[in-house]
């Protein structure tokens, strides 16, 4: 069959299933870094949004705080004027 021996043919079958291990692997941790990397965005963005949402809620006490003593509240340099 098309002029090889036995001993060719399974070489040949050798370097394809090696080249097709190498190629699932590779996509193994390809995949599993890219997973990796998503999470650690995911955490990130998460982080992120929770400190925008202490600073939001600091800067209502601070707003609250101030009318509540009867205060001025001045919203460009986020001080009380008394």
């Amino acid at each position: 069959m098309f002029g090889l021996s036995i001993g060719a043919w399974l070489r040949a079958g050798a370097a394809v299933a090696v080249l097709g291990a190498l190629t699932w692997s590779h996509l193994a941790v390809y995949r599993a870094g890219r997973s990796a990397e998503q999470a650690a965005f995911a955490e990130k963005i998460n982080q992120q949004n929770e400190e925008a949402g202490n600073a939001a809620e600091d800067w209502r006490a601070r707003y609250r705080r101030c009318v509540d003593t009867g205060g001025l509240f001045d919203h460009e340099t986020g001080t009380c004027d008394q």
